[in-house]
């Protein structure tokens, strides 16, 4: 037991040396533009400034409130999305005939910037929270239906009619067969659906809330101050990587393993 999990470990140590690899490289480019003056400094900060930045909004406690309001805010949001898109994505494929003739209308809504959601959102629920759940659940729930009926369709059909011969239909199959099989797809149309819930509740948050990343990021553009908004801009980025990382890359890899997709370590 011991055994395997320092090889676990030594199998992630592994893979994180690249990873830090690439963002050292990219810190370092980043310092070069600042010094090589490509930009002036009041348009362009460095790494040093940004941080600096972070740090006071940390210790003015704007920076943790922010990210905590938004990411309760993307909890709610997405985890409503993932439901409405699975059972959008389960009609279309239960009932072929009309998935074939609504997917290019969901199609169309997927490629619907979700900002241009946001006025209609204003007039209906005015400057309040549910604004801001709606324009992330609208923003994603289309890509997650679409992305989740794929991954479903992606089950072979033999896996589908072997089950239907041992008397299994329905909710039953879907649950036991259908489910299991497509779960890696199924996971990364869950990664997708994230993404776009993430811009586009950042997108809103820009345009109207009161607290929150987007809303933090305005206001540092509004001062302006430049390290403020490219740190910003850095929280965003690596809560983006975080969560990849440690949610969706490692359910993806399980449930790979499992079907084995991939070698156990």
């Amino acid at each position: 037991m011991m055994r395997r999990r320092e090889h676990s470990l030594a199998w992630e140590f592994r893979h994180l040396i690249p990873m830090v690899a690439i963002a050292l490289a990219a810190l370092t480019l980043w310092q070069a533009m600042v010094s090589l003056r490509v930009w002036p400094p009041y348009l362009f900060a460095g790494p040093t400034e940004a941080v600096r930045a972070l740090v006071e909004l940390w210790n003015r406690a704007l920076l943790p409130r922010a990210i905590v309001a938004t990411l309760q805010r993307l909890a709610v949001g997405f985890l409503i999305s993932l439901v409405l898109g699975a059972l959008l994505a389960f009609i279309m494929v239960r009932f072929t005939t009309f998935g074939k003739a609504l997917q290019p209308y969901i199609l169309g809504l997927q490629t619907f910037p979700s900002i241009a959601w946001v006025p209609l959102a204003l007039i209906w629920f005015g400057f309040s929270e549910t604004t801001l759940l709606f324009v992330t659940i609208i923003g994603s729930v289309f890509g997650v239906s679409i992305s989740f009926a794929d991954a479903l369709r992606t089950v072979p059909p033999v896996y589908l009619q072997a089950a239907r011969n041992m008397g299994s239909d329905g909710m039953d199959l879907i649950l036991r067969v259908t489910v299991p099989a497509a779960l890696p797809h199924l996971i990364s149309a869950a990664k997708v659906g994230w993404a776009f819930a993430w811009r586009s509740l950042i997108g809103a948050e820009i345009i109207f809330a009161s607290v929150g990343i987007g809303f933090l990021l305005n206001i540092r553009a509004t001062v302006p101050d430049i390290g403020g908004v490219m740190g910003v801009m850095l929280v965003i980025l690596v809560i983006g990587i975080v969560v990849d990382q440690l949610a969706f890359s490692k359910i993806q890899e399980w449930a790979s393993r499992r079907r084995g997709l991939l070698a156990h370590r």
